[in-house]
């Protein structure tokens, strides 16, 4: 479509009339109307502000679909830059959904249109699954987007190290290690302590705190010092807890998700490990 067309579908989509469209931008009723019928053009200087009430960039506006990754990168860091610190994670994970809703698109059309509050009401999960990888997309309480493009070899490197995999997992199913987590996940980063404060604080057993701090160590959530203090060797812990047990523990929740989705795609062929 041209230059004519857009304005009128754009400013129908926005639920604007001409005559909104006219104040915002100080033109006329009549010079609205020419644009649409395309008796007359916008003036140069109209044209990005025109843009900027339709929600449009100028290539939009003019009808160019035909956008390199390039044009697309810089917007998006653009856009992140100008949105308020505070908000920015919010813009992230919108970008992201629409990301999801274009890789859906390619099997079947949605709605183009933007929704700027589509985001806040999305309470259900999405997935897309295909031969190239999968998304997963949780619902509204445990906001997160990931993308899991497939690699040459498949995703099956993982059994490579299907102890390390054992032990990470076995650690995580242990009750008091759990406390241990919790506990320390509140704490300031780089929290100092002894193992004996920290089974007084998560009601551990003496007998058990040292299996719990073995399985911290291996999760990375602890590293240990040693220390001669007044001629006595003591041993002292440094929490450095990380985002990835998070990561990890949000993604689980996923596995036992029973509700409605979104959005979703299984056109997989091949199987998940090779």
């Amino acid at each position: 479509m041209g230059l004519s067309e857009n304005i009128k579908k754009y400013r129908l989509e926005k639920n604007l009339t001409q005559g909104q469209l006219a104040a915002k931008l100080g033109v006329s009723v009549q010079a609205v109307s020419k644009w649409e019928t395309s008796e007359t053009y916008p003036d140069g200087a109209l044209l990005v502000p025109l843009a900027n009430e339709l929600c449009l960039s100028l290539d939009g506006l003019f009808g160019n679909e035909s956008v390199t990754m390039s044009d697309i990168s810089r917007r998006i860091i653009t856009l992140i830059r100008e949105t308020e610190p505070d908000d920015r994670f919010r813009a992230v994970r919108d970008l992201c959904w629409q990301i999801e809703r274009g890789l859906f698109d390619c099997r079947m059309e949605t709605d183009k249109r933007y929704d700027p509050h589509e985001i806040e009401n999305l309470y259900r999960s999405s997935y897309i699954l295909q031969d190239g990888g999968f998304t997963m997309v949780s619902n509204g309480r445990e906001p997160f987007f990931a993308a899991f493009e497939e690699p040459k070899g498949g995703f099956g490197y993982f059994l490579d190290d299907k102890e390390a995999l054992h032990d990470i997992f076995t650690a995580l199913s242990d009750p008091d290690t759990m406390s241990a987590i919790v506990g320390l996940y509140r704490k300031p980063e780089n929290y100092i302590f002894e193992g004996a404060t920290l089974a007084e604080d998560c009601g551990i057993c003496e007998s058990r705190i040292d299996g719990v701090l073995a399985d911290l160590t291996l999760l990375r959530v602890i590293y240990k010092e040693e220390l001669v203090i007044n001629n006595q060797k003591r041993d002292i812990f440094h929490s450095c807890p990380g985002h990835c047990l998070i990561a990890l523990f949000l993604i689980a929740k996923e596995i036992g998700y029973r509700g409605g989705y979104t959005l979703q795609s299984h056109f997989r062929s091949s199987p998940l490990l090779r």
